[in-house]
């Protein structure tokens, strides 16, 4: 058992998020929840009544009537931490919030630590170690898409996966040691080449599932675009219209961006982080040289980047020229765009616009819903060979599984090599042990630590 929850205290924390609304809800869990919370209820005798029920009440603590509520009833094992558990739906007024909660807390409860509730459903069975990471990720998730990414991994999908993988790699040790057992008496059982051949399934299934580790990040952190190109060739305009907000100072001024600005933006309910960066060129301003060095830094972070330039007062290969030594190594992330056709005398020609080279007006939103597909087609063909549908979605999970493949790597090159099946089988066992730490069979308390810590207290 581990030694970041101490199962015999009850403990209370709000659940939903603080601010304006209308209703707040209070968790209590642990063997003494439903009692506690009885002691200050005036309504139904809740230690009487029967799980999975909602009763309407009064919280009074010393005569005094702190807010009408609802209490729910969990009783254990069917609750989320798997304890006894209620929640107590109250006015979203924080000092009634407060003062119910110091009340249970009175009562003999104590505040819960960040994670704690999540972390007793872990160590009660109701969730693995990869379930729970997914409720962390379900509340931060910036994308509709890497909402469901999260449930489904909730839904226990990954652990699916993991335990798949687990029984095929127990699967070949059984082979290989009934294999050891016999070679005395030169009975050959195990096929090499056969195990071979296996091991390198696995091997390509882990690799698939490391990779996925990047689709998630595009799930659910975004794809970092960035806007450059030289001063007042509308990359703030741009900046705005693609937002559909006035995020950027906008001036007919050369330099007025000295700072790069951030701002997160849906297509297709895939999130992308915008970025407006200062314009280049050469200057003597220490504040806009500042603001060109974090350019230089955001194309080097970029994703994506779009190459603004003015058609009316240069071209594209004047642009790339100038600016050569910065975008050359990056040339397969950018999208080159002409801006101001709106200002142009002789109207551009449709099949100048390619994937890779757009024209638009920025100031009159032309073809900009143009430039959006191919933003999103660019961020999809990072992606485009990832058919998995179970998508890591943390770093650690990633981690974890490299260390398994590698494991797995060197069991194989020892049957490769015809070292011997024993060394494959020590390798194969590490390998196991590795991957229970996804799960949680062979998770630290330091592991566990740092997974919960950086939950939301009430989770």
């Amino acid at each position: 058992m581990s030694k970041l929850t101490d199962l015999s205290r009850t403990i209370v924390a709000l659940s939903t998020a603080t601010g304006s609304g209308s209703l707040a809800i209070i968790r209590i869990s642990g063997k003494n929840a439903i009692a506690i919370t009885n002691s200050v209820f005036k309504g139904a005798n809740l230690l009487a009544v029967p799980s999975n029920t909602i009763h309407f009440g009064k919280i009074v603590f010393k005569q005094k009537i702190i807010d009408q509520v609802l209490v729910s009833i969990f009783r254990k094992p069917n609750s989320y931490s798997g304890e006894d558990t209620t929640e107590i739906s109250c006015h979203a007024n924080p000092f009634i919030i407060d003062e119910i909660i110091g009340t249970v807390i009175e009562k003999g409860a104590d505040h819960a630590k960040p994670g704690e509730f999540t972390l007793r459903a872990f160590i009660n069975g109701k969730l693995d170690l990869s379930q729970a990471e997914s409720v962390s990720n379900i509340i931060r998730s910036n994308s509709r898409s890497g909402t469901h990414n999260s449930l489904m991994q909730l839904e226990g999908k990954l652990s699916e996966t993991i335990i798949g993988i687990k029984e095929k790699i127990i699967s070949i040790i059984s082979i290989l040691e009934i294999d050891i057992d016999f070679s005395e008496e030169n009975i050959k059982i195990a096929s090499a080449k056969d195990i071979v051949d296996d091991l390198k399934k696995l091997e390509n299934k882990l690799k698939i599932l490391v990779e996925g580790f990047n689709y998630s990040k595009l799930l659910n952190d975004g794809l970092k675009v960035s806007i450059i190109g030289k001063p007042n060739v509308g990359k703030s305009t741009l900046m705005n219209t693609l937002l559909g907000e006035n995020r950027a100072i906008t001036s007919p001024k050369p330099g007025t961006t000295r700072d790069t600005l951030h701002e997160n933006f849906l297509i297709n309910d895939i999130n992308f982080k915008l970025i407006d960066t200062a314009g280049l060129r050469n200057t003597n301003d220490v504040i806009e040289n500042e603001g060109v060095r974090r350019t230089i830094k955001a194309v080097e972070d970029a994703d994506i980047i779009l190459f603004l330039y003015d058609v009316n007062n240069s071209n594209i290969e004047r642009e790339k020229n100038l600016f050569y030594q910065l975008i050359n190594k990056h040339k397969n992330k950018i999208i080159y765009i002409g801006n101001k056709i709106d200002l142009l005398k002789k109207p551009l020609s449709r099949e100048i616009n390619t994937d890779e080279n757009k024209f638009i007006s920025a100031k009159k939103e032309t073809g900009i819903a143009e430039l959006k597909k191919t933003i999103f087609f660019k961020s999809a063909k990072n992606f485009k060979d990832y058919k998995e549908n179970i998508v890591i979605t943390s770093l650690r999970e990633k981690k974890v599984l490299e260390k398994t493949k590698k494991s797995i790597g060197k069991a194989r090159k020892s049957i490769e090599k015809n070292i011997g099946f024993e060394f494959a089988v020590v390798d194969l066992r590490d390998s196991l042990n590795i991957l229970g730490e996804i799960t949680g069979e062979t998770a630290t308390d330091d592991i566990l630590k740092k997974i919960f810590s950086n939950f939301c207290i009430g989770k």
